[in-house]
């Protein structure tokens, strides 16, 4: 076809649209729809996906966590470690710190229990945590204030504290620096050195960090850890630094197998995994359900698309008599469909984007449009208007020209 005649063929379908423009409107109203419901809903489903895996990166990178007691599912993060009776001993702690350090790059034990915290007059309840000097680098969780406490403090039980953002602004009068001032944990007297940054997480914005020997003589009085955070070299050889040891566990504490092992290893990539699967599965979801728009938009136009072959009856006839083939009766109206489909979809991309923005900008919601979701919703509605508008088309290049002159 010449491109002459697919111009005039364009000019002719945009009259007989701008002819009937309220009409034409709402028919591309359905479109418009569901292409702006796919790029915000997929946009919402892929903003969720990634804060969830933010999330997991900030609790630290590479991260493989062995915890006290029997397995409890696959959770990273037990929120309730306080009562689990440790079964890691330093011994377990240094066979992890020995591997080779293309497997592991450090190592940090970590015990909990509640504490009642005091600053002259006031009282806050906060978990105490007893760590090592490695736990700010491998939890990715770091001071913003002052400095965590040494190797040193480790060595002589040194009664210092590194307190959560929350903890402070509980604990302290606005603007006082805590640095240096004595504070009271179950009734034994520590030292602030530093305040952590905010993560804003109740779990660790209401905790402080002592060290573990400090820990296990004037909190728990027990020798073990609950649980030990590994950092692993690299996100390739976490399966591996889990297998290796998984098994060098087991043969530390005699025991014949996992089944009935006392400890369980908590992966950060299967978590990842199971989330992007999840969140993956979530927005194909929303985005077939969005999807739906679309194709109650298409019925739209088919029936539009019909009515119109019914109502230019007569100037399919005049046409035909003056020599129009049926090809080009079909090829006028299938252009009129496309038409549709494609201002009604691309009006749609303007607003699925623009609610996307609305949605990360002002409501604060995480929600990420990819250039894959707009290309997908736009073509799916050029496709729309091909498909829908086909028939309509296909019945008005299969008029008789002679009954359609006819035709009142």
């Amino acid at each position: 076809m010449k491109l002459q005649m697919i111009i005039e063929n364009a000019r002719m379908s945009a009259r007989s649209i701008a002819g009937n423009a309220v009409r034409s409107g709402l028919t591309g109203l359905g479109v418009m729809i569901g292409v702006a419901a796919v790029i915000a809903l997929v946009a919402l489903g892929n903003g969720a996906q990634k804060a969830v895996e933010a999330n997991l990166q900030a609790l630290g990178a590479n991260l493989l966590i062995v915890y006290s007691g029997e397995p409890r599912g696959t959770a990273l993060v037990r929120t309730n470690t306080a009562n689990i009776r440790p079964t890691l001993t330093a011994t377990d702690l240094e066979m992890i710190q020995a591997l080779p350090a293309d497997l592991v790059l450090a190592a940090a034990p970590a015990s909990t229990a509640t504490g009642q915290l005091k600053f002259e007059n006031r009282n806050v309840s906060a978990t105490v945590t007893g760590t090592t000097s490695a736990y700010p680098d491998i939890r990715n969780y770091v001071p913003v204030h002052g400095t965590f406490f040494t190797e040193v403090d480790l060595e002589s039980r040194a009664r210092v504290v590194a307190i959560g953002m929350q903890v402070y602004r509980d604990l302290f009068p606005a603007g006082m620096d805590p640095l240096g001032q004595t504070i009271r944990i179950n009734g034994i007297s520590f030292r602030v050195t530093a305040v952590m940054e905010e993560k804003g997480s109740l779990a660790q914005d209401n905790s402080v960090l002592i060290p573990v020997t400090t820990f296990q003589r004037s909190i728990s009085g027990a020798s073990g850890y609950q649980l030990i955070n590994i950092q692993a070299a690299s996100a390739e050889v976490m399966n591996q630094v889990q297998a290796t040891i998984e098994q060098e566990l087991l043969r530390l504490h005699r025991l014949p197998s996992m089944e009935v092992a006392d400890f369980y290893i908590a992966n950060q990539m299967d978590l990842l995994a199971t989330v992007q699967g999840v969140a993956g599965t979530f927005t194909i979801l929303l985005g077939s359900i969005a999807a739906i728009s679309l194709v109650v938009g298409g019925i739209g136009i088919m029936n539009i698309m019909l009515v119109s072959v019914t109502e230019r009856t007569r100037e399919i006839g005049v046409r035909m008599a003056l020599g129009a083939r049926g090809r080009d009766i079909m090829f006028q109206f299938l252009t009129e469909a496309v038409i549709l489909s494609v201002g009604g979809g691309a009006v749609g991309v303007a607003i699925g984007l623009g609610t996307t923005w609305f949605a990360r900008e002002v409501a604060r919601t995480a929600a990420v449009a990819t250039l894959e979701s707009v290309l997908l919703a736009f073509g799916f509605s050029v496709f729309t208007g091909l498909f829908f508008g086909g028939y309509p088309a296909w019945r008005a290049s299969r008029l008789n020209p002679i009954e359609a002159l006819r035709y009142e």
